[in-house]
């Protein structure tokens, strides 16, 4: 990953919780908490951008944080 890795970043009040994100992932890296996605694992996200594409909401935005 990145020093300045582009990570999701799920909008609680736009997501409605349908899961396209986390059934898109490819590294599985997203998993839902209750109605909401989460990413307990950011080390595997491979930075693709594949569930800000499939979010028919328009919830998750992709933003920079320091890698650790």
């Amino acid at each position: 990953m990145n020093a300045l890795a582009e990570l999701p970043v799920v909008s609680a009040a736009r997501c409605t919780g349908c899961g396209d994100c986390v059934a898109v992932c490819p590294t599985k890296c997203l998993e839902m908490a209750g109605r909401l996605p989460w990413l307990p694992r950011p080390l595997d996200c491979v930075e693709c951008a594949a569930c800000a594409t499939v979010c028919p909401a328009d919830a998750i935005t992709l933003a920079s944080r320091d890698a650790e």
